[in-house]
């Protein structure tokens, strides 16, 4: 997931709206660049100040040691009490194929029922851009349900394997795979992610392998905060011009501390803040219209959003719209080498609210912006057009923008 290469890591009510989604929803990618950077005058954009309204659940991370061989064993461990999430990202650099088992432990002498919410794992494969974008998407495909998929009960002290579908889920050497599990305990549980042989009884395993020592990268350990609500406060106002909202940089956008269980409890930090499902709303003021594009700055980016757009005049919970970057767009990876790539996300009105939820993508990397573009200045022909505009008239105006904006790009 930890891309060692990067350098900065730290991994259809009004006819305006409808026609400014499908021209940019029937553009065609310029490259990897959806925008001219400079036209625009994107180093003068502000940044768009977030505070965290909330920040819940445990989350086990196990990403540490990334390449497993010459022999598996334990990669993870820590404890859960209540409503957590273990996320594993894994290579199996062994000859023979491995599969990864997860073995919950009751720590109270008393019986312990488990409820078990989601299960969700990527492709093992080779290309680790594929596996993480796969988990990304799947991620916001299967949101965790309120009822639980099952339950069990583990008795005082005893152990019982969760997301048993991953002994049927072979990786093969050199095969990077990665998965989540989210449930809630009545009272503590120990977690314990392993990578074992094929044939291997997890229970048994549990009780006889060794644990691997965490490597350099130290992606690894129990954290408060599997989940993430972060507000844009105050609202963004389409009249002021162009503006952007950083993710993962920690800064404005902390990653998560933690210890690490399996080393007497040593700090730990979440670089990237893999495992945390983000759910980030933009409130918006003013009348004019903007388009949002995504950019990211830290690397190469693979990955899946989910973004709900509450219209100003809408009562309901609005429309939602999946945006990926990579694979179904044609291209591997969005970022590399360069900060001046960009992926369109769509048209919107000030006075929309949006929500934009999603986990960072494994193997991508870390921090990216969120891009907000005024059309005033996105489209140099826009001009104050109003819902009252003849619809062929309004369409030909910002049709001609964005040929006029598409064959700048390609030169």
């Amino acid at each position: 997931m930890f891309c060692k290469e990067a350098l900065y890591v730290v991994k259809k009510i009004s006819t305006f709206t409808c026609i400014l989604s499908i021209v940019g929803v029937l553009s065609a990618h310029a490259g990897t660049r959806d925008i001219d950077f400079d036209f625009i005058k994107y180093h003068q954009f502000s940044q768009l100040p977030t505070a965290v309204v909330s920040e819940t659940n445990t989350l086990l991370l196990s990403d540490s040691p990334e390449y497993v061989g010459p022999t598996g064993g334990v990669l993870s461990a820590g404890t859960i009490n209540g409503t957590g999430r273990v996320y594993f990202y894994h290579v199996n650099e062994m000859a023979e194929p491995q599969k990864m088992a997860i073995v919950l432990e009751n720590t109270s002498v008393d019986s312990n029922t488990v409820q078990v919410y989601r299960e969700i794992k990527s492709i093992a494969t080779d290309d680790y851009f594929a596996a993480g974008r796969d988990l990304s998407k799947k991620d916001l495909e299967q949101p965790v349900p309120s009822k639980p998929i099952y339950s069990f009960s583990i008795k005082g002290r005893g152990k019982h394997i969760v997301f048993p579908d991953l002994n049927d889920a072979p990786i093969q050497k050199d095969e990077l795979f990665t998965g989540i599990v989210d449930f809630e305990s009545d009272k503590p549980v120990m977690a314990q992610v392993m990578m074992i042989p094929l044939g291997a009884d997890p229970i048994n395993a549990s009780e006889t392998i060794s644990q691997l020592p965490i490597d350099e990268v130290r992606l690894r350990g129990t954290f408060t905060g599997a989940n993430r609500h972060l507000l844009v406060n105050p609202a963004y106002n389409t009249s002021l011009g162009g503006a952007y909202i950083e993710i993962g940089n920690d800064r404005e956008d902390t990653f998560l501390e933690g210890v690490d269980e399996l080393d007497n409890k040593a700090y730990v930090k979440d670089v990237g803040n893999y495992g945390v499902s983000y759910t980030l709303t933009i409130p918006t003021v003013g009348t004019d219209p903007f388009r949002l594009y995504f950019n990211p700055m830290g690397g190469a980016y693979s990955g899946s959003f989910a973004i709900t757009t509450k219209r100003r005049w809408q009562r309901d919970e609005g429309h939602t719209v999946m945006y990926h970057i990579g694979g179904e767009d044609g291209l591997r990876v969005l970022g590399h080498n360069t900060i001046e790539d960009s992926r369109y996300m769509g048209n919107y009105y000030g006075g929309d609210t949006l929500t934009i939820r999603f986990m960072p993508a494994g193997a991508s990397n870390l921090p990216f912006r969120f891009v907000l573009v005024p059309e005033a200045l996105a489209n140099p022909q826009y001009k104050d057009i109003t819902i009252k505009t003849e619809p062929r008239m309004l369409e030909n105006t910002i049709d001609n923008a964005r040929k006029t904006e598409l064959k700048r790009l390609e030169k």
